[in-house]
């Protein structure tokens, strides 16, 4: 009698192993949807820092709760879905003080790339990296690859903001955007040669500057650039190598500038008929603050 209890509870085990998963079950590769966060940009502060909400206080982009993940190094690579109905995705890459070298992929279907990102950081917890992308609604899915060698792991975090939070980081995009100066980068004329150069020396009292890549005024079409940050003269600390192909979307990223000496110098990749425009602004300055007339600090 036990013996044939036995069998017909192994038996239904067995049978459950290979039934349908319900429909509640969350997939184990989709992307963590972020709560609500922080709130929409300050007043206007007269005399305030440029390029926040025209001189508010920072508005705080990335959530602090985004889950991070460890990536081994040596070409490991990670895949997440995306929500179709999501129109903005937030990631953060960082390291415990070594190296980072890692490519961020944003693919629609199989063989369409639509964002490429290289990053290659000198010490990723000193300065650790942050980007947002911006993409129309549809089945997506987020590639993370480590191109170092196996000693240098890193960690990773993704997120999509929620639908009130989407709004909120739309409408200060489209702020900093309308409300900063923007700079042309030309495209080159050579294949695979780099155009049109730009450097943008960073006040001591800068902690982080924001960068923001569109090609909405200028033709629409994909941006290609080479980003070097530098600490001292020709002391590379950052390497970036970005591909966006959402012309009609913004790239927008955070790049950490800790200390002083810093200078941000771009360069255009793209051919010549495909130029492009950025803006450059402070994201976060220490107490200190910054004056009126320093508003166009690099010029």
């Amino acid at each position: 009698m036990q013996f044939t209890a036995l069998a017909t509870s192994m038996l239904l085990a067995s049978a459950s192993a290979f039934s349908p998963a319900s429909q509640s079950t969350k997939s184990g590769t989709a992307l963590n949807v972020g709560q609500q966060y922080g709130g929409p940009p300050a007043a206007p502060i007269a005399g305030g820092p440029p390029g926040v909400g025209g001189g508010s206080r920072p508005f705080e982009m990335f959530s602090p709760d985004i889950p991070m993940k460890r990536i081994e190094g040596g070409g490991t690579v990670r895949t997440w879905d995306i929500p179709t109905e999501t129109e903005r995705l937030q990631y953060v890459l960082e390291t415990n003080g070594r190296p980072l070298k890692a490519k961020v992929e944003l693919w629609e279907g199989p063989i369409r790339l639509l964002h490429a990102m290289d990053v290659n950081l000198e010490d990723g917890s000193q300065t650790p990296f942050k980007g947002m992308l911006a993409f129309p609604k549809g089945q997506k899915s987020l590639k993370i690859s480590t191109t170092g060698s196996q000693e240098f792991p890193c960690t990773f975090g993704a997120e999509v903001p929620s639908f009130d939070r989407t709004k909120q980081l739309m409408a200060f995009q489209n702020d900093v955007w309308e409300s900063n100066p923007k700079h042309t980068m030309q495209g080159t004329v050579s294949e695979g040669g780099l155009g049109a150069v730009k450097a943008f020396p960073i006040s001591d009292n800068i902690e982080s500057v924001q960068i923001m890549f569109w090609s909405k005024d200028t033709g629409k079409r994909a941006a290609k650039s080479k980003i070097e940050v530098l600490q001292g003269p020709n002391s590379i600390r950052q390497v970036f190598d970005l591909h966006c192909e959402g012309s009609t979307q913004p790239y927008h990223a955070i790049i950490e500038t800790p200390g002083t000496g810093w200078t941000i110098r771009m360069w255009s990749k793209a051919p010549l008929e495909y130029p492009h425009e950025i803006v450059v602004e402070p994201h976060t300055v220490t107490d200190g603050g910054m004056s009126g007339d320093e508003r166009l600090w690099w010029e």
